[in-house]
C-alpha cells in the first residue's frame, strides 16, 4: 500500500514541512520493523523512496518524490534534514560507502532501531560534507555598539572579582 506525506506540490517552500513528516516517521520507530529512506541524485534531480518493512515481512510505502537538484536542494533540504535527523534521532553509525563503483557514494546513517537513511550519487566533497555537519551554533546578536561582547566582557570581571573576593575572605 501506498501513502503520499504531502498533500501540496514538494518545493522549496515546503521542504520544512517534509523534513518535519519525515522526521516524524522515525520517531515512530521501534524495533519489530525497519524504515528506509533513500534519496538517490541523478544529473540535475533526486528521487526520494521511503518505506517501512514490518515483522512479516509487510512493506508500507510512500509515494517517491523527485525533487530538482540545485544549490537550493543542497542547502535548503538535503543539509537540513541532515541537521534535523542528528538532532531529533538517535544515530549509531555514519559512513560513507561507493556501492556500484562509480565516482560518486552514498552516505549512510544507520538508528538506534536499525532504520537506515542513505543519500546516494553524491560527490565525495559533499558526503564528507554531510559526514562531519554539525548543527550550527547559535550567535548572539551583537547591535551596532557591540553591546553583546561588553556585556560579556563585563559579566566575565565579575566573575573573576567575586571569585577573588571569595578565596580571599575563605583564606584569610
Amino acid at each position: 500500500m501506498e501513502h503520499n506525506l504531502m498533500e501540496k506540490t514538494l518545493n522549496e517552500d515546503t521542504y520544512q514541512d517534509y523534513i518535519e513528516k519525515i522526521i516524524n516517521i522515525f520517531r515512530l520507530s521501534k524495533k519489530e520493523s525497519s524504515i528506509f529512506f533513500a534519496l538517490k541524485v541523478d544529473q540535475d534531480k533526486a528521487n526520494i523512496s521511503l518505506s517501512i518493512i514490518d515483522s512479516q515481512c509487510e512493506k508500507e510505502e510512500f509515494q517517491d518524490v523527485v525533487l530538482k537538484c540545485d544549490k537550493s536542494f543542497y542547502d535548503n533540504f538535503l543539509k537540513k534534514l541532515v541537521i534535523e535527523i542528528e538532532k531529533n534521532i538517535s544515530i549509531v553509525s555514519k559512513d560513507i560507502v561507493n556501492l556500484d563503483g562509480d565516482s560518486l557514494v552514498a552516505f549512510r546513517m544507520i538508528t538506534e532501531n536499525n532504520d537506515m537513511f542513505s543519500f546516494d550519487g553524491l560527490s565525495e566533497d559533499d558526503a564528507n560534507y554531510l559526514l562531519n555537519l554539525k548543527e550550527e551554533s547559535k550567535v548572539i546578536p551583537i547591535d551596532s555598539n557591540g553591546f553583546a561582547n561588553i556585556g560579556m566582557f563585563f559579566l566575565m570581571i565579575s566573575v573573576l572579582v567575586v571569585t577573588f573576593i571569595a578565596t580571599v575572605h575563605f583564606v584569610g
